[in-house]
């Protein structure tokens, strides 16, 4: 019986955690949608409108996604917390010194920039007039936020709630971190770091609303340096 029992144990959670890859499977495609107008082509046509159509389906990604989540839990917003923002923004600070600074150190020069990143420069670099710039950033310092604490944070952190706190803490840190592409140690090292801060972040706050307002000044700092 107690056998039984353990066999069965392990073959539930084998069925979770595939349940759990076909939940990150189809966030990674639902991802990738906004993209597709992107890269589809020339960027150099029709820009604006390929620009203002990655950022409808951002939202409308980030819609669906919010209310999939507010029917699992109650973990997206709260009346702001003076205490929760002043720690938010604390962790920011002293982050942004060990990315800035600490990671340079250690590996003893700056990383070079992953794909997605690179991805990223290229668009901004296609970019000629202020207002297509301005559409751009909007996506990176608004859209891409809310969409990424949603899914990853949010839905995937939920969905991975009955593996056990470990999987549901480590699961969504290291695929955010695989979404941005790293290729070497160091691009790993810093994905892993900001997707490891975000999850703390998430899991003090219990709010999505604090990560968002980190990850948005995280890469409000990033595009302006």
């Amino acid at each position: 019986m107690l056998l039984k029992n353990i066999i069965l144990s392990i073959f539930k959670k084998v069925r979770q955690f595939f349940e759990l890859i076909l939940v990150t499977i189809l966030i990674y495609m639902i991802l990738a949608i906004p993209t597709f107008f992107l890269f589809i082509g020339n960027l150099n046509q029709y820009t604006w409108i390929r620009l203002v159509l990655n950022i409808i389906a951002g939202g409308l990604i980030a819609y669906f996604g919010y209310r999939y989540l507010v029917k699992q839990a109650d973990v997206v917003f709260e009346r702001l917390n003076s205490k929760k923002v002043g720690m938010s923004v604390i962790i920011f600070v002293i982050t942004w010194l060990f990315l800035t600074f600490g990671l340079p150190a250690i590996f003893g020069h700056n990383p070079l920039p992953g794909s997605n990143q690179h991805a990223i420069d290229t668009i901004f670099n296609h970019l000629t007039n202020w207002w297509t710039q301005l559409l751009f950033s909007f996506n990176i310092v608004v859209i891409a936020p809310i969409v990424e604490e949603v899914y990853f944070r949010g839905i995937m952190f939920e969905e991975a709630k009955p593996l056990g706190r470990v999987v549901q803490i480590l699961w969504p840190t290291l695929m955010f971190a695989l979404v941005h592409s790293p290729s070497t140690l160091e691009q790993w090292a810093i994905y892993l770091t900001a997707g490891s801060v975000l999850m703390v972040v998430r899991v003090v706050t219990k709010k999505l609303q604090y990560t968002i307002m980190f990850h948005s000044l995280h890469n409000l700092v990033a595009l302006l340096s």
